[in-house]
């Protein structure tokens, strides 16, 4: 019995203390590979975050950008209405233009009267205030705008009193005070003094409101109202 047991191998035992450290090893790896999960999942979690963070950025700058090119377009509307208005503004008035040379030899701007001595020299100059009491001819002056340029024709003047009676004489055409000869008509704006009316004397007019008047025609092109103090 006891040679039986001698004879016994216990080889198999071994194994049994090296399956311990085998399982150490084991619990060692399956513990890193935990940890080194739980360090990926966090990294990830952070690498998430981060691009998050960016993609919200990313968000705000493409709304910047649709604000810049929704303002732009904006612009480049009202820039181009703006344009339309222009163009349509240049061809009404071109046809205003157009309609004015067809009715009207010339545009009268202003008018202003001069008081002045028989030989046409200034005693009170044009636009100022002129006194009765030194009175002697009241010399009107336009400023014209010239349509039909190069045309010759005849304004016919109209002068009322300090008590709104037209002014006529021996020579006066019917219904007016005087007529002037406008030979020719010059481009663009031009001044013309016209022929005055009144005497050598001075304090031919008394004190009051007078009125010129500028017509062509049976159109009244301009006209004026001024006092004599």
């Amino acid at each position: 019995m006891d040679d039986e047991l001698k004879n016994i191998d216990y080889s198999d035992s071994q194994p049994v203390k090296k399956r311990g450290k085998w399982s150490k090893f084991f619990i060692t790896l399956l513990a890193t590979l935990l940890v080194g999960s739980i360090a990926a999942g966090l990294f990830l979690f952070q690498d998430s975050d981060s691009a998050k963070a960016g993609l919200r950025k990313a968000k705000k700058q493409i709304s910047s950008l649709n604000k810049e090119v929704n303002s732009l377009r904006t612009e480049n509307d009202t820039l181009s209405l703006n344009l339309q208005r222009e163009k349509m503004m240049r061809t009404r008035l071109q046809q205003e233009s157009d309609t004015l040379r067809s009715l009207f030899p010339m545009h009268i701007a202003k008018m202003e009267v001069a008081n002045a001595d028989g030989n046409g020299n200034t005693i009170s100059a044009y636009g100022k205030s002129i006194s009765a009491s030194s009175s002697m001819y009241l010399m009107p002056r336009i400023t014209y705008w010239g349509l039909k340029v190069g045309d010759k024709i005849t304004l016919n003047v109209r002068l009322y009193d300090n008590e709104g009676k037209l002014v006529t004489g021996s020579t006066s055409p019917d219904g007016y005070s005087y007529s002037c000869k406008v030979e020719p008509i010059q481009p663009n704006m031009n001044t013309l003094s016209l022929s005055g009316w009144g005497g050598a004397d001075k304090g031919h007019f008394k004190p009051g409101t007078y009125r010129y008047e500028v017509w062509y025609e049976d159109i009244c092109l301009k006209q004026l109202v001024f006092t004599l103090k």
